[in-house]
């Protein structure tokens, strides 16, 4: 759907920008989630009290809150395979969390190519809680 890739090319990073470095707090994550959902809403023309989850799902598009995961874990993977020490160092220091959130859904921290597995682990929730 030409719609969908538009809103995933433009849209998207617009609502994802910084999000790898910054804290999101509760009240954001909902507001960034609600534009999410309601682009799938109006492409769609569903109403608001409907889940947009199967929508996102067969259009290959995550909940925002997965998006966000998946974009902090790609980053710090990244910023560990640095040789300056400058940038390696904040990556250590996260190396911890990162990995608890790696295991949780399913991946190792330290391959940069876990795509896959993290979008097969993601969709078969989103599909239970469907």
């Amino acid at each position: 759907m030409a719609a969908i890739h538009l809103i995933k090319s433009y849209c998207l990073p617009t609502l994802m920008y910084g999000c790898e470095v910054c804290s999101i707090s509760d009240h954001s994550l909902h507001t960034i989630s609600v534009a999410w959902n309601n682009c799938f809403r109006r492409v769609f023309k569903c109403c608001w009290r409907e889940s947009v989850k199967p929508f996102q799902y067969y259009c290959n598009a995550l909940p925002i809150s997965y998006f966000i995961v998946q974009r902090r874990l790609t980053f710090w993977c990244k910023m560990q395979h640095f040789n300056n020490i400058v940038l390696r160092t904040p990556s250590s220091l996260k190396h911890y969390s990162f990995v608890a959130i790696a295991a949780k859904y399913g991946t190792n921290s330290h391959n940069v190519s876990f795509k896959n597995a993290f979008w097969q682990t993601v969709s078969s929730a989103v599909l239970v809680k469907c």
